[in-house]
């Protein structure tokens, strides 16, 4: 054989070498993509659409942390509203027990309003996810935390009233008390907003803190109406029958005022619940929209890469074929 031959032949084999990786590296790259379902494996090999594919990427990604925010506040915001409307609703019901007794029977309407409190309370220090959901930032500190305090204020007041105090100091009393004489966490005044992004340019307040007038209202009304007594002159007490009726219409207006201080609270609430719940559906949309996009453009279709890998196995195989047919042969297959 002469040296062109020798040169000849390993041309060709380099070349058959050469196209048998070639074969083997589209192979390879139509196994990854149906694999991972993906045309490219890096952002380089989407060329001109690169940029336009991480942007959207980069949208999707802040859309998904938008909607995670609102899946994680929805619960919050929901379970507020149910213990603020069933608070009201404890007041509510007081209101309609004082009315219909009418100033008699106030052991009744002590029970009662005890009862109330202490189901008020409750509420007041309701968690969720570990988190106290009327503490505002403070999440980890119980709003409510002295009811022994709260009616032992309310007591010694009535007590003092009930001995000749008067009315004007009664009222001026329990109108000032402050956070901690009803019972409250002094770390409330401290305790900041709870807020969550929920767009890129919107972020919403869902505070709802114990000691809001409507929460001190309806406490203040509350532990008055449980201490409060009917005067009993045979006792030594004091107060006239009218200056016991100013007093329980005083206690009355306060729980009044708290139920509708609640209500109103409630429904501030409502209507940024509302506007959370409209923000998720143009996220969901957004999101659709987005996935879409990407999916447009970095996807394959996963029977044609099948298809097209089917093809290219054959030419695989059949050039493998032909490659061990020609490296077998010699000047003894023509003799």
């Amino acid at each position: 054989m002469t040296i062109g031959s020798n040169v000849s032949f390993m041309t060709q084999s380099t070349s058959q070498i050469n196209r048998l990786n070639d074969l083997r590296s589209s192979f390879d790259d139509l196994q990854r993509q149906v694999t991972t379902q993906k045309k490219y494996d890096n952002y380089s090999g989407f060329g001109t659409n690169s940029i336009n594919l991480q942007h959207l990427h980069t949208t999707q990604t802040m859309t998904e942390g938008y909607l995670n925010n609102i899946d994680t506040i929805s619960p919050r915001m929901e379970m507020m509203s149910k213990l603020m409307t069933q608070i009201s609703q404890l007041g509510s019901q007081l209101l309609g027990a004082i009315h219909l007794a009418d100033g008699g029977n106030m052991q009744s309407i002590n029970r009662l309003a005890q009862q109330n409190l202490k189901f008020a309370e409750d509420m007041i220090n309701q968690q969720l996810d570990g988190r106290y959901l009327f503490a505002g930032s403070d999440v980890e500190a119980r709003p409510f935390v002295d009811d022994n305090t709260l009616n032992s204020n309310f007591k010694n007041k009535i007590d003092s009233w009930l001995a000749g105090g008067g009315n004007a100091p009664l009222i001026s009393a329990t109108d000032g008390f402050g956070t901690t004489n009803l019972g409250l966490a002094s770390g409330l005044a401290e305790s900041g907003a709870v807020t969550a992004r929920i767009s890129q340019s919107l972020d919403i307040d869902y505070t709802v803190k114990a000691d809001q007038p409507a929460f001190r209202d309806i406490i203040r009304a509350f532990a008055f109406l449980a201490n409060l007594k009917n005067p009993d002159p045979g006792a030594g007490d004091v107060p006239t029958a009218a200056e016991f009726k100013d007093i329980l219409s005083h206690a009355t207006d306060a729980l009044t005022r708290g139920v509708q201080g609640m209500n109103d609270a409630n429904q501030q609430l409502a209507s940024k619940f509302s506007l959370v719940k409209s923000v998720k559906e143009s996220h969901l949309s957004d999101n659709d929209l987005l996935l879409t996009q990407i999916d447009r453009i970095e996807s394959v279709d996963p029977q044609s890469a099948i298809i097209s890998m089917q093809s290219l196995q054959n030419q695989l195989t059949a050039s493998y074929q032909v490659t061990k047919i020609v490296s077998q042969m010699s000047l003894v297959n023509f003799m």
